[in-house]
Protein backbone atom coordinates (compact mmCIF):
# COMPACT_ATOMS: atom_id res chain seq x y z
CA UNK A 1 0.00 0.00 0.00
CA UNK A 2 1.34 3.42 -0.93
CA UNK A 3 1.56 6.36 1.42
CA UNK A 4 -1.86 8.00 1.84
CA UNK A 5 -0.46 11.09 3.55
CA UNK A 6 2.48 12.16 1.45
CA UNK A 7 2.14 15.80 2.61
CA UNK A 8 0.46 17.23 5.70
CA UNK A 9 1.00 20.93 4.85
CA UNK A 10 -0.53 21.48 1.40
CA UNK A 11 -1.30 25.25 1.51
CA UNK A 12 -4.35 24.59 -0.69
CA UNK A 13 -6.89 25.70 1.92
CA UNK A 14 -5.65 29.21 2.60
CA UNK A 15 -8.63 30.78 0.81
CA UNK A 16 -11.32 29.02 2.84
CA UNK A 17 -11.80 25.99 0.64
CA UNK A 18 -10.80 22.34 0.93
CA UNK A 19 -11.11 19.15 -1.05
CA UNK A 20 -13.32 16.17 -0.25
CA UNK A 21 -12.06 12.64 -0.73
CA UNK A 22 -14.10 12.55 -3.94
CA UNK A 23 -11.96 15.40 -5.31
CA UNK A 24 -14.70 18.03 -5.07
CA UNK A 25 -13.60 21.42 -3.73
CA UNK A 26 -15.99 22.93 -1.19
CA UNK A 27 -16.05 25.84 1.24
CA UNK A 28 -14.78 25.04 4.72
CA UNK A 29 -18.15 25.96 6.23
CA UNK A 30 -20.13 23.79 3.80
CA UNK A 31 -22.47 21.10 5.23
CA UNK A 32 -20.15 18.12 4.56
CA UNK A 33 -17.17 19.87 6.17
CA UNK A 34 -19.31 20.93 9.14
CA UNK A 35 -20.44 17.33 9.57
CA UNK A 36 -16.95 15.86 9.22
CA UNK A 37 -15.45 18.49 11.52
CA UNK A 38 -17.98 17.77 14.25
CA UNK A 39 -17.42 14.03 13.92
CA UNK A 40 -13.67 14.66 14.19
CA UNK A 41 -14.27 16.76 17.32
CA UNK A 42 -16.39 13.94 18.75
CA UNK A 43 -13.62 11.44 18.04
CA UNK A 44 -11.16 13.62 19.96
CA UNK A 45 -13.42 13.68 23.02
CA UNK A 46 -13.87 9.92 22.70
CA UNK A 47 -10.07 9.66 22.84
CA UNK A 48 -9.99 11.67 26.07
CA UNK A 49 -12.73 9.50 27.55
CA UNK A 50 -10.90 6.33 26.51
CA UNK A 51 -7.78 7.41 28.40
CA UNK A 52 -9.74 8.25 31.56
CA UNK A 53 -12.25 5.38 31.58
CA UNK A 54 -11.93 2.76 34.30
CA UNK A 55 -14.57 0.33 33.02
CA UNK A 56 -13.04 -2.34 30.72
CA UNK A 57 -16.36 -2.66 28.87
CA UNK A 58 -16.51 1.06 28.17
CA UNK A 59 -12.88 1.18 27.00
CA UNK A 60 -13.31 -1.81 24.69
CA UNK A 61 -16.39 -0.28 23.08
CA UNK A 62 -14.76 3.13 22.64
CA UNK A 63 -11.81 1.62 20.80
CA UNK A 64 -14.18 0.37 18.08
CA UNK A 65 -16.18 3.61 18.13
CA UNK A 66 -13.13 5.66 17.16
CA UNK A 67 -12.62 3.53 14.06
CA UNK A 68 -16.34 3.70 13.24
CA UNK A 69 -16.35 7.50 13.42
CA UNK A 70 -13.38 7.68 11.06
CA UNK A 71 -15.28 5.39 8.69
CA UNK A 72 -18.30 7.70 8.89
CA UNK A 73 -16.14 10.71 8.07
CA UNK A 74 -14.79 8.85 5.05
CA UNK A 75 -18.32 8.06 3.94
CA UNK A 76 -19.19 11.77 3.99
CA UNK A 77 -15.98 12.68 2.17
CA UNK A 78 -16.64 10.17 -0.62
CA UNK A 79 -20.43 10.00 -1.15
CA UNK A 80 -21.68 6.52 -1.94
CA UNK A 81 -18.92 4.76 0.00
CA UNK A 82 -20.65 2.02 2.04
CA UNK A 83 -18.66 2.30 5.27
CA UNK A 84 -21.14 1.96 8.12
CA UNK A 85 -23.49 -1.03 8.06
CA UNK A 86 -26.10 -2.89 10.06
CA UNK A 87 -23.21 -4.71 11.75
CA UNK A 88 -21.91 -1.39 13.13
CA UNK A 89 -25.35 -0.51 14.43
CA UNK A 90 -25.81 -3.94 15.98
CA UNK A 91 -22.46 -3.73 17.76
CA UNK A 92 -23.09 -0.30 19.32
CA UNK A 93 -26.52 -1.46 20.45
CA UNK A 94 -24.87 -4.51 22.01
CA UNK A 95 -22.35 -2.27 23.76
CA UNK A 96 -25.20 -0.19 25.16
CA UNK A 97 -26.96 -3.24 26.52
CA UNK A 98 -23.75 -4.62 28.02
CA UNK A 99 -22.88 -1.51 30.03
CA UNK A 100 -26.48 -0.69 30.91
CA UNK A 101 -27.36 -4.09 32.38
CA UNK A 102 -25.72 -3.47 35.75
CA UNK A 103 -27.21 -0.01 36.31
CA UNK A 104 -30.22 0.78 38.48
CA UNK A 105 -33.30 2.48 37.04
CA UNK A 106 -33.18 6.27 37.08
CA UNK A 107 -35.91 8.03 39.03
CA UNK A 108 -34.70 11.53 38.22
CA UNK A 109 -32.67 13.36 35.57
CA UNK A 110 -28.94 13.46 36.21
CA UNK A 111 -26.47 16.31 35.83
CA UNK A 112 -23.04 16.10 34.17
CA UNK A 113 -20.53 15.54 36.94
CA UNK A 114 -18.92 13.11 39.32
CA UNK A 115 -15.76 11.39 38.17
CA UNK A 116 -13.68 13.07 35.40
CA UNK A 117 -14.41 10.19 33.01
CA UNK A 118 -18.13 10.59 33.64
CA UNK A 119 -18.00 14.33 33.02
CA UNK A 120 -16.08 13.88 29.77
CA UNK A 121 -18.57 11.21 28.69
CA UNK A 122 -21.28 13.85 28.98
CA UNK A 123 -19.18 16.29 26.92
CA UNK A 124 -18.78 13.61 24.25
CA UNK A 125 -22.52 12.90 24.41
CA UNK A 126 -23.45 16.52 23.66
CA UNK A 127 -20.93 16.73 20.81
CA UNK A 128 -22.36 13.47 19.47
CA UNK A 129 -25.83 15.03 19.43
CA UNK A 130 -24.41 18.01 17.53
CA UNK A 131 -22.75 15.65 15.03
CA UNK A 132 -26.12 13.98 14.56
CA UNK A 133 -27.72 17.36 13.84
CA UNK A 134 -24.96 18.29 11.39
CA UNK A 135 -25.37 14.98 9.56
CA UNK A 136 -29.12 15.50 9.35
CA UNK A 137 -28.59 19.04 8.02
CA UNK A 138 -26.26 17.59 5.39
CA UNK A 139 -28.93 15.10 4.36
CA UNK A 140 -31.42 17.96 4.01
CA UNK A 141 -29.21 20.24 1.90
CA UNK A 142 -27.34 17.81 -0.35
CA UNK A 143 -29.20 15.37 -2.58
CA UNK A 144 -26.22 13.03 -2.49
CA UNK A 145 -26.90 12.54 1.22
CA UNK A 146 -30.69 12.57 1.07
CA UNK A 147 -32.08 10.19 3.68
CA UNK A 148 -35.64 8.90 3.54
CA UNK A 149 -36.65 6.35 6.15
CA UNK A 150 -33.01 5.62 6.91
CA UNK A 151 -32.05 5.10 3.27
CA UNK A 152 -29.50 7.09 1.33
CA UNK A 153 -30.07 7.96 -2.32
CA UNK A 154 -27.11 5.79 -3.33
CA UNK A 155 -27.70 3.00 -0.84
CA UNK A 156 -28.18 2.24 2.85
CA UNK A 157 -26.99 4.82 5.36
CA UNK A 158 -26.68 4.02 9.04
CA UNK A 159 -24.85 7.20 10.05
CA UNK A 160 -27.77 8.95 11.75
CA UNK A 161 -28.88 5.80 13.56
CA UNK A 162 -25.33 5.08 14.68
CA UNK A 163 -24.81 8.56 16.15
CA UNK A 164 -28.16 8.36 17.90
CA UNK A 165 -27.22 5.04 19.53
CA UNK A 166 -23.74 6.32 20.35
CA UNK A 167 -25.13 9.29 22.27
CA UNK A 168 -27.26 6.87 24.30
CA UNK A 169 -24.20 4.69 24.94
CA UNK A 170 -22.22 7.71 26.14
CA UNK A 171 -24.98 8.60 28.58
CA UNK A 172 -24.88 5.18 30.21
CA UNK A 173 -21.07 5.16 30.00
CA UNK A 174 -21.09 8.30 32.17
CA UNK A 175 -23.15 6.45 34.77
CA UNK A 176 -20.95 3.36 34.56
CA UNK A 177 -17.80 5.40 35.15
CA UNK A 178 -19.28 6.99 38.26
CA UNK A 179 -20.41 3.57 39.44
CA UNK A 180 -16.95 2.05 38.81
CA UNK A 181 -15.39 4.78 40.96
CA UNK A 182 -17.94 4.37 43.75
CA UNK A 183 -19.45 7.76 42.96
CA UNK A 184 -23.21 8.34 42.92
CA UNK A 185 -25.03 9.92 39.99
CA UNK A 186 -25.43 13.67 40.35
CA UNK A 187 -29.22 14.06 40.45
CA UNK A 188 -31.11 17.13 39.29
CA UNK A 189 -33.03 18.84 42.09
CA UNK A 190 -35.82 21.04 40.80
CA UNK A 191 -35.49 24.63 42.03
CA UNK A 192 -32.48 23.81 44.21
CA UNK A 193 -30.87 27.26 43.95
CA UNK A 194 -34.07 28.97 45.12
CA UNK A 195 -34.49 26.51 47.98
CA UNK A 196 -30.91 27.07 49.15
CA UNK A 197 -31.27 30.85 49.02
CA UNK A 198 -34.50 30.68 51.01
CA UNK A 199 -32.92 28.43 53.65
CA UNK A 200 -29.97 30.82 53.99
CA UNK A 201 -32.29 33.76 54.44
CA UNK A 202 -34.42 32.09 57.10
Amino acid sequence: MGHRLSRIVTRTGDQGQTRLGSGTRVDKDSPPIEAMGTIDELNCWIGVLFMLAKSPEVKQSLEFVQHDLFDLGAQISVPGTPWLSQDHLTRIEGSFNQVNDGLSMLKEFILPGGEPASSFAHVARTVCRRAERRLFSLSETDLQFEIQGGRKASGQNYGLSYLNRLSEFLFVAARVENHAAGCADVLWERGKSIQVEKSRGS
